[in-house]
Parts: structure tokens; sequence; C-alpha cells
């Protein structure tokens, strides 16, 4: 992916991408209109470059070449390790970790041999088969190991994180989820509001469904039992599975976030809620700090034209949640990720109001996901806002660990006419600065909310004054 954007970058360069040419890249190359022939080795890497000449093509090439010769020089330089020889690289008391980002045809074999040698997985990959993922869970879990994923985008393993994961303070408060930029959120207003966490776990989207029972959750709540205070978060749990979660946690000061539910209520121990801001104000006034406070009424009208709202995002968790607070506060939305089959987004969303996560498959084919090359996303931004009929744009922003060094790349040119209402999901150790994208985001007219929910929240009051 980095060398393929890195191509892209490059003067006279149209087009590029570098892949390993598994069956759904090569689709992915054809539907960005590069031709394939029909025999291609699932085991070979295509570096494809459509330029101004052949000379630019050639040299784009060279580049790319270089860059991946580079990549084996390093390894080879730092004393390459083979997977069946792992075990030798962790003491007896670690806590070994194998990170696997591979083609999900690729998952199974690796993280067997890693689990085989008692290593702990956390699987960034996605679209692993189901019977996979539980055939790989049940066997960590007779090894007294955690497979984290796959797709798993966030996790902390005592303060360390791993994938997407923002510069939080260690503490005493334990995370386990089935969404990333979910536990990111929490990790966050934890964080800015005083608090620390020990480990945020990643369970994948999967773990809390039927098909899996929550393999995962319940291998991580048995890790984090020394934990003071345990907040779980899932996306569409399945209703038996997450009993089954409470059962196991109400006994201890917990939390769960059925995320985007209307849910408010105490089972033993455990507060329910179906809101990351209600979850966080829970954990803050049993703390002793101070709840997160409460937004004022929008000042500013949408203007006279506008009807619709726009919101885009690269958090697919946020997305969801948006769309619960929305459709709270009297604002109807369509989505890719909805919250029921009847708000699914059709083909021509012209003339409706919709949440979009551009993290989704058919956003990210042949390019990065946005969190690590937001330049898709802002420019639907970008175009949304010169619409006349656009009254609301909503939008999420991520910094921390993989997300792209200037998550408002390309967001020049935004129109102010439409309210613009983010939240910045991020601390100011973050890498990116958090103090820069404020600035930034304020020179482009654009409200700062302090969560993702307020955020929601804003832009439903603001819709509340428009005339469809």
């Amino acid at each position: 992916m980095s060398i393929s954007r890195d191509l892209e970058k490059r003067k006279g360069v149209r087009k590029a991408g570098v892949m390993v040419m598994t069956k759904e890249n090569a689709e992915t190359f054809r539907d960005i209109g590069f031709d394939l022939p029909s025999k291609i080795s699932s085991s070979s890497v295509w570096i494809a470059v459509e330029a101004e000449d052949d000379m630019v093509a050639e040299d784009a090439i060279a580049f790319a070449l270089n860059e991946m010769d580079k990549d084996q020089t390093i390894v080879k330089e730092q004393g390459g390790v083979l997977l069946d020889s792992l075990h030798d690289q962790y003491k007896k008391d670690d806590f070994p970790v194998l990170f696997i980002s591979t083609p999900e045809e690729y998952v199974a074999g690796i993280a067997e041999s890693a689990l085989d040698q008692g290593i702990n997985l956390h699987i960034f990959s996605s679209n692993v088969p189901v019977d996979v993922e539980k055939n790989l869970k049940e066997k960590a879990g007779k090894k007294r190991l955690l497979v984290m994923g796959p797709d798993a985008g966030t996790t902390l393993i005592h303060g360390k994180g791993l994938g997407f994961a923002n510069k939080v303070r260690f503490g005493e408060i334990g995370i386990v989820g089935s969404s990333g930029t979910g536990i990111q959120e929490l990790s966050v207003l934890l964080h800015n509001a005083g608090l620390g966490v020990s480990s945020a776990i990643g369970v994948g989207s999967n773990d809390m469904k039927k098909e899996i029972g929550a393999l995962s959750t319940l291998q991580a709540i048995t890790l984090l039992e020394d934990i003071k205070t345990l907040l779980i978060i899932a996306k569409k749990p399945d209703p038996v599975i997450r009993s089954k979660v409470i059962d196991r946690i109400k006994s201890r000061p917990s939390v769960f976030v059925s995320l985007g539910d209307n849910v408010d209520e105490t089972i033993g121990q455990t507060y329910h809620t179906g809101s990351i801001d209600d979850a966080v104000n829970r954990v803050l006034r049993d703390q002793g700090k101070k709840e997160l406070e409460k937004p004022a009424v929008p000042e500013r009208k949408a203007h006279g034209a506008g009807r619709w709202l726009r919101g885009f995002f690269v958090g697919g968790s946020l997305c969801y949640q948006a769309q619960a607070i929305l459709k709270a506060e009297g604002t109807e939305v369509y989505s890719n990720a909805p919250l029921d089959m009847m708000h699914a987004l059709p083909a021509d969303w012209k003339m409706m109001s919709v949440c979009v996560d551009t993290g989704a498959e058919e956003y990210v084919k042949g390019r990065p996901h946005p969190m690590i090359d937001p330049k898709a996303r802002n420019a639907l931004l970008v175009q949304e806002s010169s619409r006349a009929d656009v009254a609301v744009l909503l939008f999420d922003v991520l910094l921390g660990y993989g997300s792209a060094m200037d998550p408002l790349e390309g967001l020049d040119g935004i129109k102010k006419d439409p309210v613009l209402v983010t939240s910045i999901c991020g601390t100011a150790d973050d890498k990116q600065g958090y103090d820069k994208v404020m600035k930034d985001l304020d020179s482009h007219g654009i409200i700062v909310m302090d969560t993702a929910g307020q955020a929601a929240w804003y832009a439903a009051q603001v819709m509340k004054g428009v005339k469809l």
C-alpha cells in the first residue's frame, strides 16, 4: 500500500498499484482500469502504472522495484526470522504477539504455526472465513492463547499499541471490543478526562456474533481479571452472546456498550448502554471525575436551500453510532453500514440524508484505507460541500499510530455554506499534533465537538431547523 501511494504521488503518474496478485487484488486492478492476462499466479507481485509517457512509467516501476529491494535488505540486515523459529524470539514470561496482515488465504497457515509455538495473534487481515476464525480461536483457547481478530484494527497491550491506536495514559482501565474505532474513542475520551488504560484488546468484528460466540472476548476478560474497571464495546452483538458476556462480568465494576442500541440499564455491577459518551460518563462518575460537558444548542442554522445531511466517516463504528443518534433526534439517514436493511444505501442517494463508511470494501478497492490515506474521503467532503441542497456535513478525524500524518489532506477547497461539524479522536500526545489539526479545522470554518457522539447530536439539532 505504501509503495502504491508513493507511486501515485510521482509527477506524471496518473494511477498505480503494487499488489500480491490474489483473486481479489486482480479484480481490484481491473476495477481501476488495468488490463491483466487470464492466467496469473496468486503468489506473484504485480506493478502497474499509467503515466503521461513511457519514461515516467519506467522510472516509476524502477522506483517500486527499488523500494521492494530496500525492504528485503532491511530484513536481512536486521536478521530476518523464519516463521517456524518464532519460538526462539521470546522468553518464558513474555506475552508474544504475531501481527498478521496478509491476504486472507494465507492467514490460516501462518496463524496455525504461530499458535503451535505458543504465540498470541493479532490478525489485521479481513475477509477470513468464519469457520477458519472459529477453528483458530478454539485452538487458541485450548492453549490459553489469545486471537485478536481477524479484522482487528486496534489493540493496546500493556500500554503498547498495535494497528490503529492512540497514545494514551497507562492506567487501571481495560477495554475489550469488536469495534476498532469504538475502542479508540473510548480510550481517547478516558485519557482526555485524566484516566488511563492498561490494555484495549480488539477481538475482531465477528467475535460477538453467534457464529463465533465471543471466544476471544471471554478469553480477554479472563486475561484482564485483575483490571479495576472493564469496558466491553460491540457493534451489533448477538443478543444471546451479549447476555453471556454480561453474565461473565456483572460481578465486577464494568460497562457493556451495545453500540447504537437504545438501552440504558444496570445488571449487577455492569452498566449496559448504547452510547460511548454515556459509558465514559459512568466511569468518570465512579472515579469521582468531572463528566463530559453537554454541548450547547447550535447557534448557526443551515442555509435556506439546504435539505440533506452528508456524513462521511473513516471510522465504521463512529458512522454506525452517528446513525443511531441522528435517528433518535429525528433525522432519517441511509448508509452502506445501516442500522437496519430498510435504510441500506441505494445506488442513487443524491436526494436523501446519508452516513457513509468510507472504509468499507467498496470504497477501499485499489486504494489504502482512508485512515491511512484520507484524500479520497476528504474529496467527497469538498465535492458535497458545493451542493446547494446540502445542509450539514458531518465527519470524523482520527489521529494516532497508523493514521495519516495529515488527516485533513485534500480538504482545501471545502465550501463553508453547509454547517461543517466534526470531532477529533486523538490526544495531545498523538504524532499528528492535536493542536495543529484543531487549528487547521478552525481555519476551514469547521465546528469541532468534544466527542463523535456530540458531533452527531449537534448535526441533528441543525437538521431540526431544516425544511424538507
